[in-house]
């Protein structure tokens, strides 16, 4: 009897907290006041939904949540979805903390990239910058040649025979490095040597021995486990966003001969072994991987900020309704001090008030002024101080790479469409339909 007394009573109090929770969230909550639907208001099992029973599809559903509601949206009880690129530098500039709940799917809290407070982010951060640096890249262009020869050779392979190859793979294989090196330097750092015999002195030292040996950093942040967590987060985003670029580049690129002949006409006016500085200066190539980069929208999941301000959202003439071009202007709301806000990349890339016709590859839109002007809207490596650390690196990979098989193949697509490039499921990246193959091609030597 008393057991059944124990139960009857917990259940009551789990309803009666439902309840008082419930009216909490919809009439009482700090952000109570803005739009969205009563369930996403309520729980967290609305995002479950589209995220994980659908699944990845919760990043779509925002955007038409946002044709019902307006361009401030409540998208979790706790957080807020924002569809206006003009208020892009207020929510990713300054000093912001990340949203610390969907770093937790990442699982590797000492990453730089998965540190949510501002303070240590920036602490981490200026760590690893020196190696990240144009400088250094630019002292370390000799081994992404070397890799670029190699995947030539790969092609070059293919070629001989005329057969199909997977650009997918071997674009990821391309990308993917740094396994090795995190074990080779623990075994330097336990034997006591220095590791640097036969280093070029321009060069900065390896990411991961610049971080152990880095006085300036406390203990605790040079501990072996804190390195595995890092060198897993830059291993997995240095392989998956060039990668992606790259299959989405060469699928439209094969899909579109004038594209590529045009970008073939610029090629042909620097040398065969034209470095990257030289690469970088060719204006339709830096289109072309703009264009490249913004069609696989960066980190796909929403990159919650919390401020340590209130916040005021006005719309902004960018804040369209798609497809009408008519401003969506509204009245003003207050952001509380520490509620999580985020823009989509998909938002910021398929905003029509700014990339018009937004799912077309259209290089030509990054050219002359207005091209400039929307640099300021590419959230593919993210902005303000968590800008992505491998930007420079990523630019020199892609210039490199494009110029080598642009120069030496033909290449025709095989068994490969539009929907094997398409953004179709949010899995922290873009990912297309589910069974795809990847971008395949037939290649052949140019004439």
């Amino acid at each position: 009897m008393a057991v059944l007394q124990v139960l009857t009573t917990s259940v009551a109090v789990a309803l009666l907290w439902v309840v008082v929770e419930s009216i909490r969230r919809l009439f009482f909550h700090p952000i109570s006041h803005i739009p969205g639907p009563r369930l996403a208001a309520l729980t967290w099992w609305y995002e479950f939904y589209y995220d994980v029973v659908l699944p990845g599809k919760y990043i779509f559903k925002i955007q038409e949540l946002h044709l019902e509601y307006g361009p401030i949206l409540r998208i979790t009880p706790d957080e807020i979805h924002i569809n206006d690129v003009g208020f892009l530098d207020t929510v990713y500039t300054g000093l912001r903390d990340k949203y610390e709940y969907p770093l937790r799917a990442l699982r590797v809290p000492g990453g730089v990239g998965a540190t949510a407070d501002a303070k240590l982010h920036k602490l981490r951060r200026e760590a690893l910058v020196p190696f990240f640096s144009k400088r250094n890249v630019l002292s370390l262009q000799h081994l992404v040649t070397e890799k670029v020869n190699q995947l030539s050779e790969i092609v070059a392979s293919h070629a001989k025979e005329e057969s199909q190859i997977n650009l997918s793979d071997l674009f990821f294989a391309f990308s993917n490095e740094v396994r090795g090196e995190i074990s080779g330097i623990m075994k330097v750092q336990s034997s006591g040597t220095d590791g640097k015999s036969d280093r070029n002195p321009t060069e900065k030292e390896a990411v991961y021995e610049s971080v152990l040996l880095n006085e300036s950093l406390p203990p605790q942040e040079r501990t072996l486990t804190r390195l595995e967590q890092e060198g897993a987060l830059l291993a997995l985003a240095g392989t998956e966003s060039p990668s992606l670029s790259l299959s989405i580049i060469f699928y439209h690129l094969l899909a579109n001969p004038s594209i590529l002949d045009r970008l073939r006409t610029q090629l042909e006016t620097v040398p065969v072994d034209a470095s990257w500085t030289q690469l970088e200066k060719l204006p339709y190539l830096m289109a072309v991987i703009e264009e490249g980069n913004r069609l696989s929208f960066g980190v796909t999941a929403r990159i919650g900020r919390r401020a340590y301000e209130e916040l005021i959202f006005t719309p902004s003439s960018y804040a369209n309704t798609p497809g009408t071009g008519t401003p969506n202007t509204e009245k003003s709301y207050k952001i509380p001090a520490r509620t999580p806000l985020s823009i989509s990349t998909l938002s910021a890339h398929t905003a029509e008030s700014v990339f018009p016709d937004p799912f077309t590859f259209d290089p030509e839109r990054w050219l002359g002024e207005s091209g400039r002007e929307r640099k300021r809207f590419q959230m593919a490596f993210t902005k303000g101080s968590r800008k992505c650390l491998g930007i420079e690196l990523s630019n020199a990979e892609l210039c490199l790479v494009i110029a080598a098989l642009v120069r030496s193949f033909e290449m025709t697509l095989y068994e490969t469409d539009a929907r094997d490039v398409s953004f179709e499921h949010d899995y922290q990246i873009a990912m297309p339909k589910m069974g795809s193959q990847g971008v395949r091609a037939t290649v052949k030597f140019r004439v």
